[in-house]
């Protein structure tokens, strides 16, 4: 149910409805190229975290190839983690500092939408952790039971420089605002707590399988803190740049998107192929 009002959005969007819709503006650029392929895209995505929420309880879960279940949950946290953990915080941060920049500026829509929107992401995004867990855990036992191992350390010192500069990068985006090179419209301070909760998650799933203390005390809090961070790590670049206002998208947050990416890809499956003591 919490993926129906944005499926709701986005049909109507592109059957040429205004709804929600606050200018002519915000109307002209809905029907622009890049909204429409990404409205498009979305619905796509939308559906299949539909199929996956549906799936995960039933019996055939267990029957489906590896790849066909960790794929779509892997990218459903990366894109919904930081709305799930951040926006939340980023409100009430908000609210705290009277803030009247509202959430979202600047791109023609009511402050309403973003919120039935947003909070849908954030339903969905804790059902889906939920059942992907259980599913998991379930599935993989052996896993949660030892934790994340570290990858090579030629691996490890690869990914060093890019994954912890990204999530540093981040961290003074959300500090110091667009204007520092980071995503164009991500001006509330709801926002930048995004940016900054983002940041966070990438040095800790970055860095929670090199502390092999952690790891041994709380194997599962380890797993659950590396497949976030990493997902995050290799899907959030990409995301505020097809994200950023208007499609500006300056040159440090391309370059910290692209490498991040790349990085945050080379060490997940680095991560997969050590942790996995038996076939998936």
């Amino acid at each position: 149910m919490s993926c129906l009002p944005y499926l709701i959005f986005k049909v109507a969007w592109l059957s040429g409805s205004t709804i929600g819709i606050t200018s002519a503006e915000g109307a002209a650029t809905m029907n622009d190229p890049r909204h429409l392929v990404g409205n498009y895209l979305t619905v796509a995505m939308d559906l299949l975290a539909i199929g996956l929420a549906v799936v995960l309880p039933r019996p055939i879960s267990h029957r489906l190839p590896a790849w066909l279940v960790l794929v779509p949950a892997w990218g459903a946290t990366g894109l919904l983690a930081p709305i799930v953990l951040g926006l939340p915080v980023g409100l009430l941060v908000q609210l705290v500092t009277g803030t009247d920049v509202p959430v979202g500026s600047g791109d023609g829509l009511a402050g309403w939408v973003f919120v039935i929107i947003y909070g849908g992401f954030g339903v969905l995004g804790c059902c889906l952790a939920v059942l992907v867990l259980l599913h998991a855990m379930d599935r993989w036992g052996h896993i949660f039971t030892s934790g994340p191992r570290p990858p090579r350390p030629a691996v490890s010192a690869i990914c060093a420089v890019p994954l912890l500069g990204y999530g540093l990068a981040l961290l003074i985006w959300a500090i110091a605002g667009p204007e520092a090179g980071g995503p164009a419209g991500f001006e509330s301070p709801a926002q930048r707590t995004v940016l900054a909760v983002t940041g966070l998650l990438v040095a800790i799933g970055y860095a929670t399988p090199l502390a092999r203390g952690f790891v041994a005390r709380h194997p599962r809090w380890a797993v659950g803190a590396t497949w976030a961070g990493c997902s995050v790590a290799t899907l959030s670049g990409p995301t505020f740049v097809a994200l950023s206002h208007d499609g500006v998208v300056r040159i440090p947050l391309l370059i910290a998107a692209v490498v991040s990416a790349v990085a945050g890809l080379l060490y997940s499956i680095a991560l997969l192929r050590v942790t996995s003591s038996r076939p998936l």
